[in-house]
C-alpha cells in the first residue's frame, strides 16, 4: 500500500512539472502588464510604451502600460515585486527604484534581490535648465547665483534622476537648492515655464526643444560626455565638478522566481526589438539611447549601480529627507 501511495505522489509530481512546462511553452496566452511608477508623458513613460510595443509586436499578445505614479516609483516596484511571477506582471524601472531601498528600508523590496532584470530600454542624461530670467549662462555662473539668493528645482518625485541630479550638484557645490517633487516631469516643466520655478534637471529631447524656442536656458547636461544631440552643450562634469555623472535609466523587470523560460524569451524580444531601426528611431526622438545589454550584463550593471549608491547614502551625500 506505501508503495501504492508512493507511485500516486510520483505521478502527481510529474504531472505537475509537465503542467509548469507546458504552461511556459504556451507563454503568454494573455495581455501582459507593464507597471511604471511615473505619470503619462516624458521620457519614462515613453520608454515603457517603446517596451510594451515591442512585447506586443513581437509575443503577440496585448502589452499595455499602467502609470501607478508616486513615491518617486516605490507604488509600482511594490506592486511587481509582490505579483504572481508568471511573466504577465512587469516593472519598466528607473534609476530611483535603485535608489529608494537604499534610503528606506521600510520598503520592503530590493531591486537586485526582487527583481529579474529583462534588459535596458533606453538611457539618457538630463539637461540643467533656468528660467530665461536668471542672469546666468554658464553652470560657474549658476552655482554662484545660487548661492546668494533663493532658488528651487522640480522634478518628477523624490529620488528620480531629476532630483538626484539637483542634489548631487547642490553637495558638490555647498549652493543650497530647494527641491519641489512632482508626480511627473510634466508639471515640473509647466511650473519651469512659468516661472515659479527657479530650474530643472529635465529630459534631453523636451529640454533642448525649450532651450532652441527660448523658453529655457540650457547650461549643461549629466552625462560622462557630452551628448551627441548636443556637441555644444559642456557637461556638468566638465563645468567644474570632475566626476559628476548621472544618466536616466529605464529597464525592464520581472518579479524573481519567474521561470526561466519566459524571461528568457521576453529578453530575446526586447533585445532584438531595440536593434530595428524603426525603434531606434523611437528613441532618438527620446533624447535617449536604446539599451545594448545582455539580461546577464544589465543584472552586473543593476548591482554596481547599488554599490554605487550605497556608498553616496553612507557618505551622506544622499539623504533619506531629501
Amino acid at each position: 500500500m506505501n508503495r501504492f501511495f508512493k507511485h500516486v505522489a510520483l505521478l502527481s509530481l510529474t504531472l505537475a512539472a509537465c503542467g509548469t512546462a507546458l504552461a511556459q511553452s504556451g507563454y503568454p496566452d494573455r495581455p501582459i502588464r507593464l507597471i511604471l511608477g511615473f505619470a503619462p508623458g516624458g521620457v519614462a513613460d515613453g520608454a515603457a510604451r517603446i517596451a510594451a510595443q515591442i512585447l506586443s509586436e513581437s509575443l503577440g499578445q496585448p502589452a499595455n502600460v499602467e502609470n501607478r505614479a508616486g513615491a518617486g516609483g516605490s507604488i509600482a516596484a511594490t506592486t511587481v515585486a509582490r505579483a504572481a511571477p508568471d511573466g504577465y506582471t512587469l516593472l519598466v524601472h528607473a534609476t530611483s527604484d535603485i535608489i529608494n531601498p537604499i534610503l528606506n528600508k521600510d520598503l520592503g523590496y530590493s531591486l537586485t534581490k526582487d527583481f529579474a532584470p529583462l534588459g535596458m530600454i533606453t538611457n539618457s542624461p538630463n539637461v540643467l535648465v533656468v528660467h530665461p530670467s536668471l542672469p546666468v549662462n554658464s553652470v560657474a555662473e549658476f552655482v554662484a547665483y545660487a548661492r546668494t539668493r533663493p532658488v528651487s528645482y522640480g522634478s518628477a518625485g523624490v529620488n528620480t534622476v531629476s532630483h538626484l541630479s539637483g542634489a548631487l550638484l547642490s553637495a558638490a557645490s555647498g549652493a543650497p537648492m530647494l527641491h519641489v517633487p512632482y508626480k511627473g516631469t510634466g508639471a515640473a516643466q509647466m511650473d519651469l515655464l512659468s516661472g515659479r520655478l527657479s530650474f530643472m534637471f529635465d529630459g534631453a529631447s523636451t529640454s533642448l526643444t525649450n532651450a532652441q524656442m527660448g523658453k529655457v536656458k540650457a547650461l549643461a547636461v549629466t552625462s560622462p560626455q557630452r551628448w551627441p544631440s548636443a556637441p555644444s552643450l559642456p557637461t556638468v562634469a566638465e563645468s567644474g565638478y570632475p566626476g559628476y555623472s548621472l544618466l536616466a535609466i529605464f529597464g525592464l523587470m520581472a518579479p524573481a522566481g519567474t521561470p526561466e523560460p519566459v524571461l528568457a524569451r521576453i529578453a530575446g524580444a526586447l533585445q532584438r526589438g531595440l536593434q530595428t531601426p524603426a525603434v531606434r528611431e523611437q528613441i532618438e526622438k527620446l533624447g535617449a539611447q536604446p539599451g545594448t545589454l545582455t539580461r546577464e550584463a544589465y543584472g552586473a550593471f543593476l548591482r554596481e549601480e547599488t554599490a554605487r549608491w550605497s556608498k553616496l547614502a553612507a557618505d551622506g551625500v544622499l539623504r533619506k529627507e531629501d
